[in-house]
């Protein structure tokens, strides 16, 4: 079983309202959505964090001509024989 806490949060009215006939819906208990919605906030800043790395890292060290026309090359590629299936 995994280990949990509890804890009380506080929302706005329409927010909760909203919350609850989301969860109602989908057939889920309050605490299964608010975990669902934390984790999904968590994710999305996840990949906020690894988009803006990958970012910098081409800032840092941008592709050269000749991998540009080579990555050019193979989409090209790929799409022909896509058409031809």
């Amino acid at each position: 079983m995994r280990n949990t806490l509890k804890i009380a949060i506080s929302l706005p009215k329409e927010d909760f309202y909203k919350l609850e006939q989301i969860r109602k819906k989908l057939g889920f208990g309050r605490s299964t959505i608010i975990d669902k919605a934390i984790r999904f906030w968590l994710g999305y800043r996840e990949q906020e964090e690894l988009i803006k790395r990958y970012q910098e890292g081409y800032k840092r060290e941008p592709e050269s001509l000749e991998e540009i026309g080579a990555m050019e090359q193979a989409a090209a590629e790929a799409f022909k024989e896509e058409n031809l299936q």
